[in-house]
């Protein structure tokens, strides 16, 4: 498992190195200047790597300094030539040679993706292939700005620097993480290097929840500026979890808990029925080293929960005070001070809270395994099919699938009931159940398998988009519309979604709305 951590864990050994060299040293000065650094002050540090390099040209150290400083501020050549002259004066450095070649592979990456940029964002993506993105994505992340800066009092005063890589090998250029990371531990986006990186939804069989996504790996950021990089983990995931739908749920902190999907709501009961939690200490350094994707959502539902704990004790204004005070305090004494009690009082409270809510295991909830696509043809109802755990309820549900592509809707009919009745909460046969049902306009009763879908796994985007039909086949177009721009924020690569909106924005007269739904259809149906 070692092996695959190592350029992830480069930049912190070499700020690690170069604080301890400078102890070593006696040199405050080269000390001062990588705490800037890891502090993501990159003015201050900026400077003072430029002032040290010019006492000292030829220092391998301060050489490397600079080319850190230049990474971190996205100038990627200016950071191989800084790293060259380096290794000049020290080629047998393990930890500068893995920074260099990271900070080519990102270099190659990133260049070739366009630049765009928003009032407070620069965003690198690759045009051709996902830029119909840049709209949906730009606002989420300008509503994040506004939403969290309001709640958390910060407002980052330099563009943040978001890179959206277009394929798994890209994503792991750039960020570190693996294929492993991705479908094992959900990690499709990071927020490391004073930027923020993910994955395009394109290149994940189902998508997923790509635009929360980029609010969570923003709150990241906040959190950096706010505590100057002092937050732990459990503090940093708690917040981002819980706070990563407020750009687009205006009332999310006056009730709609969102981390508490019906997944997350059965696991934190079967910990506290069970009193196996994974602990806030045990998710040190980062809950991509979890072992299994129920390990790493129970990880994240401990840590929102916390947060959700804290507000509800304390009020909002309780995060920020923690925030700027782990500046200048241990973790244990800032929370003491925030909340008024010990971290071992912190988390015997927050357990009772747990306790209190009266959280129940849901049946048929499930924790979402994300699948990287081998190839861009890969077929989306045969991944589905081997979720199915009963076997009964896949050969079933198979034979469904060849009866109604035969035409024989009927037959298909019974063998997706039959198929419901081996596994009655399987997402993914009450979705063909209700496809074949409307198929024959019997829309009512497609109705409750696609509530039930939705309600048992909230980030499937077929359930969306079939619900976008059957209420626009039902002159719903109010619920149509709601359900298909929902399904854009998970997979916004579907054609069927923009051939309905178009639609449905014609038919209301919202004439740039349908032009960009149909530009958008045009796009997807042009052969890259």
């Amino acid at each position: 498992m070692k092996p695959r951590r190592i350029f992830t864990l480069t930049i912190v050994a070499v700020l690690t190195f170069l604080l301890s060299s400078a102890s070593a040293d006696v040199n405050p000065a080269l000390e001062e200047a990588a705490g800037y650094l890891e502090a993501w002050q990159l003015t201050e540090a900026e400077a003072a790597a430029e002032r040290l390099l010019r006492q000292n040209p030829r220092s391998a150290e301060i050489l490397e300094l600079n080319a850190m400083a230049m990474f971190y501020l996205g100038r990627y050549e200016e950071a191989l030539r800084f790293l060259e002259q380096a290794l000049a004066y020290d080629s047998a450095n393990e930890k500068r040679q893995a920074l260099r070649l990271l900070t080519q592979r990102t270099r190659d990456t990133v260049q070739k993706l366009k630049r765009f940029e928003s009032p407070h964002f620069i965003v690198y993506l690759d045009e051709q292939k996902d830029g119909i993105l840049l709209p949906h994505l730009l606002d989420a992340l300008e509503k994040s700005y506004q939403s969290i800066g309001r709640d958390l009092g910060y407002f980052p005063q330099a563009k943040v620097r978001v890179e959206i890589a277009p394929d798994a090998a890209s994503f792991n250029a750039i960020s570190t993480l693996s294929l492993r990371d991705i479908e094992e531990t959900g990690a499709v986006g990071i927020c490391k290097f004073n930027k923020i990186m993910t994955i395009s939804p394109r290149s994940l069989v189902h998508g997923y929840r790509w635009l929360d996504s980029l609010s969570h790996e923003y709150l990241h950021y906040v959190i950096v500026g706010l505590s100057r990089n002092q937050a732990p983990i459990w503090l940093h995931e708690g917040l981002a979890r819980f706070y990563e739908t407020r750009w687009r749920r205006p009332d999310a902190l006056r009730g709609a808990r969102d981390y508490l999907t019906p997944a997350n709501e059965t696991l934190l009961a079967q910990a506290l029925e069970k009193n196996k939690f994974v602990g806030f200490k045990n998710m040190e350094p980062s809950l991509i080293h979890l072992e299994t994707p129920e390990e790493v959502q129970l990880a994240y539902a401990e840590a929102a929960s916390a947060i959700d704990f804290m507000i509800q004790g304390k009020g909002p204004p309780v995060i920020p005070r923690l925030l700027v005070e782990l500046r200048e305090k241990p973790v244990a004494q800032a929370i003491e001070s925030a909340t008024g009690g010990s971290f071992e009082a912190f988390e015997a409270r927050w357990k009772e809270f747990l306790k209190a809510k009266g959280l129940k295991e849901i049946e048929g909830s499930r924790v979402r395994r994300l699948k990287v696509k081998k190839n861009q043809g890969e077929d989306e109802e045969a991944v589905e099919l081997k979720e199915i755990q009963s076997v009964v309820a896949r050969n079933r549900t198979h034979l469904g699938n060849e009866l109604l592509g035969r035409g024989r809707t009927a037959a298909a009919l019974q063998e997706y009931r039959r198929a419901l009745t081996s596994s009655p909460h399987s997402p993914a046969i009450l979705n063909k159940l209700a496809r074949a049902l409307m198929l024959v306009q019997r829309y009512e009763e497609a109705v409750p398998h696609l509530e039930k879908a939705r309600s048992l796994d909230p980030d499937n985007p077929g359930t969306y988009v079939q619900l976008g039909q059957l209420y626009h086949a039902t002159k719903k177009d109010t619920e149509a519309r709601a359900a298909l721009e929902e399904a854009i924020q998970i997979n916004p690569f579907n054609p069927a979604i923009y051939r309905l909106l178009y639609e449905i924005y014609s038919a209301s007269g919202e004439a740039d709305q349908a032009k960009h739904a149909k530009a958008t259809l045009e796009k997807l149906l042009t052969p890259r």
